[in-house]
Parts: structure tokens; sequence; C-alpha cells
């Protein structure tokens, strides 16, 4: 488990930071006074350097620490770049073979959200029974695949969806401590890392009508200390923010009654900005994500598939025209949020699945064909063709490596953006259906199949 600085610090050092070393001073400490003065500069010198020994050694701990959080996958597409710079990934892979198939298991039940990366675990979501009304979450080990833990509960809401979606089709979400799995049934759970339940909210037991015979899709996603979920439909549409130790309802907003799956976006600036992007057809909207304010709209409608992508200071928002929204650098001076849209492209709209942003650029999956983009005026800068790629759901994946397009079917094609032009590097093919985006940690790449869990990784 993942913990604060503060507890990491704890072990090394208790007492009055005001004096690095208090007990040196201490009645039970004896400073020899009898011999010359060199020997207690000497002491003063050992106690210097044990000082910067323990600060150095707290640093470096620190530091280890928060690179192994950065290598997290916590959220679908991760921070919400769907980008991992520095994973070495195999472009290669056969399913046949097993040519860097590190390990494949079977999940307990079916699930099309991707999975989460914490530490030295994958979860994810499963459903299963009479209509799909059982739900699990579950951990496995990402050595060798072995299940860590397995999670029932029972659905309280609707749980019907259509054959091609799930029950278990949002990807669940992470603070790094906590895990919190919600469901098309609008059932919400929080586990610890070990399996506890922490807390349940049955989100439709106030709200009856929340649910459509599609799914409920939009994936939650957690930001200081608050999980935002956005449950559009026809019926009862609003979004929450819940707090994440205790489950308790910070907030709600009513949204617009029409079937939306998109997920909202976390938004944070240097200057103190803590919010969500949240959009569907009628609008766009910034929303404060302790409070539930909406700081900014925009008249501009949203795709209801595609979910938005931030990378500071853009928001990238797909809809018919993708729209990138720019925050000024003093997005919260005096309680005004400056927000406004530094570009609308047609030519840059994808199909289903959501952008992926790299530094300068952002790439859109068009069913067989790949665009990139410019983030800073959304002009097209190259297009590829996937071949026979088509019935694309899962939202591309980037790493060092090039960036991984997954069909339905599991075919996976990597290209290579190459400046000037993108080049297809590598076609793979795993084997199984997969509608879910994957998750990339370390050097390995995880998809999670319909009915189970593939770990590739260079052997």
């Amino acid at each position: 488990m993942h913990q604060s600085p503060e507890t990491r610090f704890a072990p090394l050092y208790s007492g009055d930071m005001s004096n690095p070393l208090p007990h040196f001073g201490s009645p039970d400490v004896t400073i020899p006074t009898s011999h010359s003065s060199d020997f207690y500069l000497r002491f003063q010198m050992k106690r210097v350097i044990l000082a910067v020994c323990i600060f150095t050694s707290a640093v470096i701990s620190f530091i280890y620490s928060d690179s192994v959080a950065a290598g997290d996958w916590l959220a679908f597409r991760g921070d919400g770049r769907s980008f991992a710079p520095a994973a070495q990934t195999p472009a290669e892979f056969d399913s046949e073979t097993k040519q860097n198939i590190a390990w494949r298991v079977s999940t307990t039940g079916r699930g099309i959200g991707g999975p989460l990366v914490i530490g030295d675990q994958v979860i994810v979501t499963g459903c299963g029974g009479e209509d799909e009304r059982d739900l699990y979450v579950e951990s496995y080990s990402i050595e060798d695949g072995k299940l860590n833990w397995s999670r029932p509960m029972r659905a309280t809401g609707r749980p019907y969806t259509h054959p091609t979606s799930s029950n278990a089709s949002p990807t669940p979400a992470s603070d790094g401590e906590r895990i919190f799995a919600l469901f098309s049934s609008c059932d919400l759970i929080c586990y610890d890392l070990d399996g506890h339940l922490l807390w349940y909210r049955a989100l439709a037991v106030d709200r009856p009508k929340t649910g459509n015979d599609i799914s409920m899709s939009s994936s939650p996603v957690v930001i200081d200390g608050v999980v935002v979920v956005q449950l559009e439909n026809q019926g009862d549409s609003f979004a929450a923010g819940i707090d994440a130790t205790n489950g308790e309802i910070l907030w709600t907003n009513s949204r617009a009654a029409s079937s939306n799956w998109s997920s909202p976006q976390p938004v944070k600036t240097d200057d103190g900005l803590s919010a969500v992007s949240m959009h569907n057809g009628g609008g766009i909207e910034l929303v404060e994500a302790r409070t539930g304010k909406v700081l900014k709209r925009f008249d501009i409608g949203g795709d209801g598939t595609a979910s938005a992508a931030y990378s500071n200071p853009y928001i990238i928002v797909p809809g018919k025209s993708t729209t990138a929204i720019r925050l000024s650098p003093s997005a919260v001076e005096e309680g005004q949020t400056e927000a406004t849209v530094q570009w609308e492209s047609s030519q840059l709209r994808p199909q289903r699945c959501s952008p992926v942003v790299s530094g300068d650029r952002i790439y859109m999956g068009k069913g067989s064909v790949l665009v990139a983009g410019s983030i800073s005026d959304g002009s097209v800068l190259w297009q590829e063709r996937l071949g026979k790629l088509n019935n694309v759901w899962a939202t591309p994946v980037m790493t060092a490596t090039g960036i991984y397009i997954v069909s339905s079917e599991g075919t996976v094609v990597v290209v290579k953006d190459q400046g000037e032009k993108g080049t297809v590097i590598a076609t793979s093919n795993l084997g199984e259906s997969v509608l879910a985006s994957p998750a990339v940690a370390g050097d390995a790449l995880y998809f999670r199949s319909e009915h189970g869990l593939i770990k590739v990784a260079a052997k």
C-alpha cells in the first residue's frame, strides 16, 4: 500500500523538527569536556553528518516511492493521456507461440472495463450470473498472474445491458490506497488494496430511474480525495462527488436527460485549480472537484462515447469537431477561472475511442485510420492506415515503442510516430475479444479480454 510522505518519513525520525537530533542533547547523553576542544568539534561534526545522512535517506526514499507510484496505472487511460513515455513494451507478441506473453489467466466474471496496476497487483472488475447481477472485484499478481483475492457483491440497481456491453463496463479508479469500482448498475464499491470493504454506495437506490439498456459505461475518477461519477441517461441523470475515505456524498449536479457514456477527466494546474471536465451533446463544463461548482461552461457539444484528455494547459474534448480549451496560467486568480477555446477541428474527430496525448501531439483513432494532430493549433500532421483493423472500441495506448491500437477481435497494430509520418511496425493477435483499453506499468502491457487478463512483456 502506498503511504503519504509523512508516513514514510515517520520511521526515520520522530520529534521536534526544529532540532534535527534533540536526543543528543538529552540528560542521558554526556559530552566529555575534560579533553581538548577537538573532541567536541569531532562530535559535533559526526552529529551533523548523521543528520545529513538521515535527511538524504529520507529524500531518496521519497523520490523512490514517488517514482514507483508514477509507474502505476490508476484509472481509465492512466492519468488521462493514455501515455507511458518510459515504457519499453514489446512491439510483437503472439498468443499461439506465446511470444512475449508473460502470462494469461481467466477471470471469475466477464468484463470490458480496463485493468488497473497498483504496485504489485492488477485489478479488474467482472460480472456474471443471472442478468450479470453478480459483481466481482479481483486482484492478480503482476509477477505470475495468480489470484490474490476476489470479492463478490450483488447488484442493487439495473444490471441490464446490450450484449456487447457489460455490467462491468466502467474502468475502476484508485488513489493508490483504495480501489473504487463502479458498475453499470450504479453500485460503487470501495476496497483497500488487501480486498477489505471500506464503504459501499448503491447510487441507484435513491435514483431508481438512473440507467439505460445499453449500459452505464462512464468510468469514475478520483481527484483530491473525491471520487467523481458522471451518470447520464434518459431517466435520472446526475454527477456526484463522493468522499474517497468514507463514501459520503459531497455534492450532486443534475445533468441532461440523455444517454452519454463519456467519463469525467481530472484537471489540475500548478496554481491550484482542482476540477473535472465533463461533456455531453449539450456542452462542456469545468466543475470544481470538492464542491461541484460549475466554474466554466461552453455551449459546444461533445462526443457521447469518447472522453476528454488533459495535458496542461489543454483540455481536449472530442466531438463532431474536437475542441481544445486552454487554461490560463492564473486559472484560479480571485476566484475566476480563465479558460478559452484554442481551436476546433472536424478533421480530428475520433470514432468511439478517446484521444491519446503525447507532448505537443494528439492521436485520434478513426476505425482503420490513426490521425496525428498538433495540440497547439489542431492541424493534422499525418494519417496512417491500419490495414483491415476495424471495430475498435478500446482507446489506444502509447509507450516509448509506439501507439497500440486494439480491435474487438484482439488484433493489435502498433504505429510508430516518425515525425512527419506514422508507420505500422507490428501487427499481433491476442486470441481473445478485447473491448477494454489496456494498462501499462513498467515495461509491460496488461490487456483485459472479456473473460481474462493478459500480460505482455519481453521475455
